[in-house]
């Protein structure tokens, strides 16, 4: 039954000093991080002016579903609302085992603040070189360190996870998530070597997991990182050369097939559409376009809350643009 639980708190998605590694001496933190850390203001000014108008009386299973929807909104007094619900009630200890405490801060964009709920949570499991940990928390808690360019806290995270996987029938689908992660911090460090064989570990591990639930989910991560690898190899790519035109392409997203539509006009990315039909996007169907326009690139920020939603985007915009190559070399 624990397997089970971690394993579904794993598919949700999406301590003061260093986290340290057993046996293994912690890389330093940025004294930059940590001293913006120490000068957190812990609750933010905003807290106490923001209204709650959620009856706070009920139980915390319902509450979550109100922060949850308050989330999915993006709208930035929403995510201040659902801050502050789940904080009061994590104040009367009515928050479960205390993990969506630090992940919701996480996908309100309170990254400072979740870094040291993240830690606070995470401590106990690190104190313990045979304790199981939540994969997810030490995943989210090295997004937050990325989200600061930390890269090597966020290799250093992962390397903890990994010491601390659950037992199967989850613990292939746990390491791959966190191979996975570390994929993505080798590519932000600039070390594409080790990108592509977290990633291909990460592809590996999808393919032999033997979990009960959400096997059928499997494939779509693997082509994400698949696509991951093949825009790493993109990034190079000169699109200043591309024919101007209207280019189409689709990908899967969490719910259902979304098509993203790229406009290329003078050897730039002018335009990019995205056509969806996702339940909870958090705003990326117009956050990942505007910031691919703005940098030119397919090496973005994702929207926290929304990944696999993003990296459909990224997915399908990429398909577009190799559509413009084509159509360059048909020419």
């Amino acid at each position: 039954m624990k397997a089970l639980t971690m394993g579904i708190c794993a598919m949700f998605l999406a301590m003061v000093p260093c986290i340290s590694i057993p046996g293994q001496t912690p890389a330093p933190s940025s004294s930059t991080l940590e001293e913006m850390l120490a000068s957190q203001a812990i609750p933010p000014a905003w807290f106490d002016s923001t209204p709650i108008e959620y009856d706070l009386t009920k139980p915390w299973s319902e509450a979550r579903n109100e922060i949850r929807r308050l989330l999915s909104t993006n709208d930035p007094n929403h995510l201040r609302q659902a801050i502050k619900m789940t904080v009061l009630y994590a104040q009367k200890k009515d928050i479960g085992n205390g993990h969506e405490l630090p992940m919701y801060l996480f996908m309100g964009g309170e990254f400072a603040w979740a870094i040291l709920e993240y830690r606070k949570f995470l401590q106990p499991v690190l104190d313990d070189p045979i304790a199981q940990g939540d994969t997810h928390g030490f995943d989210c808690l090295a997004a937050c360190y990325l989200h600061f360019n930390e890269c090597d806290m966020a290799i250093q995270t992962m390397e903890a996870a990994l010491l601390h996987l659950p037992d199967p029938p989850y613990r292939d689908f746990n390491a791959a998530n966190a191979h996975n992660r570390l994929g993505d911090a080798y590519r932000a460090k600039g070390d594409l070597d080790k990108a592509r064989e977290h990633y291909e570990m990460a592809i590996g591990l999808y393919r032999d997991s033997k979990q009960p639930f959400g096997r059928h989910l499997l494939p779509r991560r693997i082509e994400i990182i698949q696509d991951k690898i093949e825009r790493m190899t993109a990034a190079a790519t000169d699109w200043t050369r591309l024919p101007d035109g209207r280019y189409t392409a689709s990908a899967l997203g969490y719910s259902d097939m979304l098509d993203a539509t790229v406009i290329v006009r003078g050897g730039r990315i002018v335009q990019v559409d995205v056509a969806h039909h996702e339940k909870i996007e958090l705003g990326a169907a117009k956050i990942i376009p505007g910031r691919i326009v703005a940098s030119q690139s397919l090496d973005v920020d994702g929207v926290t809350g929304a990944t696999v939603t993003c990296q459909a985007i990224l997915s399908a915009t990429h398909a577009a643009l190799k559509k413009a190559a084509q159509a360059q070399g048909g020419q």
